[in-house]
């Protein structure tokens, strides 16, 4: 397997490879802010998986990414019509939590979590210093696990 690049190594976190008796990761991988703000200790297992689930379900919401239908074995209009209800169900979990956590910390969310931007691009969209915004959206995580619930699965 290649090693990623010069270039893409001065620009983005990587771990590389591993396998053995605690983790399974066959490939080079690009660790996120999200990762980093859990590996470096400023948010809990818990706070990540909350970001984690709301990345997943702002990806149900757009459509790209399929939801798991584990009851629904057959194809055709009944399978896209549970698609659709999964993809409005996310929509409006969506919307609870950002009126839930307002604006700004919907906003950071959406940069560091969704877009992965670097801190010192969302500290220039705010005015802040770089420590600040990544200040912010630690609390903005810490937020949305406050509000998160796991989501319930729609009856069949």
């Amino acid at each position: 397997m290649a090693k990623p690049s010069h270039a893409l190594r001065q620009h983005h976190d990587i771990d590389p490879p591993r396998i053995d008796r605690l983790s399974f990761r066959p490939a080079w991988r690009i660790r996120s802010r999200l990762d980093a703000l859990l590996t470096e200790g400023h948010i809990t297992p818990a706070q990540w998986q909350a970001a984690c689930d709301y990345r997943d379900t702002h990806a149900i919401a757009c459509g790209s990414l399929r939801t798991p239908l584990p009851f629904l074995v057959r194809t055709g209009p009944l399978s896209r019509d549970a698609r659709m209800i999964a993809s409005l169900d996310a929509v409006t979990r969506l919307r609870i939590v950002d009126t839930s956590i307002g604006p700004l910390a919907s906003a950071l969310i959406e940069a560091c979590v969704l877009d992965d931007r670097p801190w010192r691009e969302i500290a220039r969209t705010l005015d802040v210093n770089h420590e600040t915004a990544r200040d912010w959206t630690i609390s903005a995580i810490k937020a949305l696990a406050d509000v998160w619930t796991p989501a319930k699965p729609s009856p069949a």
